[in-house]
C-alpha cells in the first residue's frame, strides 16, 4: 500500500472513532509524530489569499465543499483512473 492510500485508510479509521478517550490517545500519538503547528506552515501570502478567496466563495454558497468521506471517495476514484492505486 503506498503512503497516500495508507493515509486515506488512517483518516477513514479515525473518522470511525467516537470514544473521546480513544481519540485523546490517538491525538497524543499524532502529536508526537508531527511537527508543531507553525513549523510546517510554509504558505506564502499568495497561498493564504487564494485559500481566503476559496473560503469566501464556499461561505457565500458560490461553491460547495465536500465531506471527508466524499473527498476520500473522489481521491480514490482519481487514483484508480490514473492507475496509481
Amino acid at each position: 500500500m503506498d503512503i497516500a492510500l495508507k493515509k486515506l485508510d488512517l483518516v477513514q479509521r479515525l473518522l470511525s472513532i467516537w470514544d473521546e478517550a480513544a481519540l485523546q490517545r490517538v491525538a497524543k500519538v499524532i502529536e508526537k509524530e508531527t511537527p508543531e503547528v507553525g513549523e510546517a506552515d510554509d504558505l506564502t501570502e499568495e497561498d493564504i489569499a487564494e485559500l481566503d478567496k476559496r473560503r469566501a466563495r464556499r461561505l457565500s454558497g458560490e461553491s460547495k465543499g465536500y465531506t471527508a468521506e466524499g473527498s476520500i471517495r473522489m481521491l480514490r476514484a482519481a487514483q484508480a483512473k490514473d492507475g496509481s492505486a
